[in-house]
């Protein structure tokens, strides 16, 4: 099970969050859909949850131990961008 637990984060000192006390479960096996418009934050929740942006509070817990300590490399998540911006020389 995946469970996130009142993640905030922000981006810069200005106070503004991306993410504001976010909380869900996601039990095994299950298919999750994050949808909402530009700037909801979907992007930076994931990328958060894969360890490739540091919360600024809250915890992320996978199988139930937290895993924000964890690198993303040990995370055992695996985030796919929509687009080509990572291999855009690649067709």
């Amino acid at each position: 099970m995946l469970a996130i637990r009142e993640l905030i984060f922000h981006f810069g000192d200005d106070g503004r969050r991306a993410l504001d006390r976010v909380s869900l479960e996601i039990p095994q096996g299950t298919t999750l859909a994050v949808v909402g418009p530009s700037g909801a934050g979907k992007t930076t929740l994931l990328r958060v949850v894969a360890g490739l942006l540091r919360a600024r509070g809250g915890d992320v817990y996978l199988g139930g131990a937290s895993v924000l300590g964890e690198p993303p490399q040990r995370r055992r998540i695996a985030l796919v961008a929509q687009d080509d911006a990572l291999f855009g020389t690649m067709s």
